[in-house]
Parts: C-alpha cells; sequence; structure tokens
C-alpha cells in the first residue's frame, strides 16, 4: 500500500481513503509502542463507528489500548483474519493488518487528519517530549538521592554526637 494515499490521526491511526468507503488501521509506531500482542477485539459488520469514541481494543504484554475511531460511519468490512494472526499486523500494519473498511457518514473531519510529513513532524514531536521528561524524570530521582545522601550524613552525625554525649556522661559518672 502507498502511504501516499494515507492520512493520519492523532490516535496512531492511519486511514486509506477510497471515495466514500476508508480503511482504518493503526501506524506501525502504534505496534512498536505496545510490543508484543497478545489480543485483539473489533467491532462487526454493520455496526458505527463514531469519531472520539472507542471502536475496539488491542492488548499487548504491558498494556490494554482502545481504538479510537478518526472517522464517523458504518462499518461495511472487518478484517477478522487479525485476531487468529497478530503477526501480521506487527509484520505489516499499512497492508494486511487493516482493521475495519468504513462507510463514511460525513467527511468533514477528514480536514483534521494529518498527511505522512505532518505525521511524521508529531512522532518526533512526541518523542522529543518523551525524551526530556526521561530527563526530568532522571533530574528528579537524582535529587532525591543527593537528599537520602544528606539525610544519611545528617543521621550520622546525630547519631555521633549523641554517641559521644553519652560516653562523656558515662566518664564522668565513673569519676
Amino acid at each position: 500500500m502507498k502511504k501516499a494515499k494515507i492520512k493520519y490521526a492523532p490516535e496512531h491511526n492511519w486511514i486509506e481513503l477510497k471515495r466514500k468507503v476508508v480503511t482504518i488501521g493503526i501506524t506501525d509506531y502504534l505496534t512498536d509502542a505496545l510490543g508484543d500482542l497478545i489480543d485483539l477485539c473489533l467491532p462487526k459488520v454493520g455496526e458505527e463507528v463514531i469519531y472520539g469514541i472507542s471502536y475496539g481494543e488491542i492488548e499487548s504484554i504491558n498494556t490494554l489500548h482502545d481504538l479510537i475511531a478518526p472517522l464517523s460511519g458504518e462499518i461495511v468490512k472487518v478484517n477478522t483474519d487479525l485476531s487468529t494472526s497478530l503477526k501480521t499486523l506487527q509484520k505489516d500494519p499499512y497492508g494486511d493488518g487493516w482493521f475495519i473498511k468504513v462507510r463514511l457518514a460525513e467527511d468533514d473531519n477528514l480536514d483534521s487528519l494529518m498527511d505522512e510529513d505532518e505525521y511524521e513532524d508529531y512522532i518526533k514531536n512526541i518523542k522529543k517530549q518523551v525524551k526530556e521528561a526521561g530527563k526530568k524524570k532522571k533530574k528528579v530521582e537524582a535529587k532525591k538521592e543527593e537528599e537520602k545522601k544528606a539525610e544519611k550524613k545528617t543521621v550520622k552525625k546525630t547519631v555521633e554526637k549523641v554517641t559521644t554525649k553519652k560516653k562523656a556522661a558515662a566518664k564522668s559518672k565513673k569519676r
């Protein structure tokens, strides 16, 4: 499948546009982020998907992820083979790894979708934010470690003072 025909949603869905019927799946970024997949729950033909509402779930070893609809419409086809072959999804998310085909109810949400370059920039921004959050977390952890060391030093000094006073008191009692 050529990615040029594909649009992207912030929830990491890809959408292939073909007139009034679109094919929806999830991006390789999301499949990589989820890791080893163990279960997939997709809707049935004839059901409605509503923009911004979950239409299914995908489960990995680490998490259960809601599949959020990037558009509204009626489901006309479901890739039922995926539930028994999740490796297909991980190997070919833009081809045989598609989830559902939807007949659009209205196409006003199409303007909110990103093209490939916009989506790549979106992913770069996410990765940058994750990296910055990791740096902040490391700084906080380092600060906590410094505070623990300082606290241990304070406790050690206090114990030494108390011990010294007890020894001095014991010596003065002996005299």
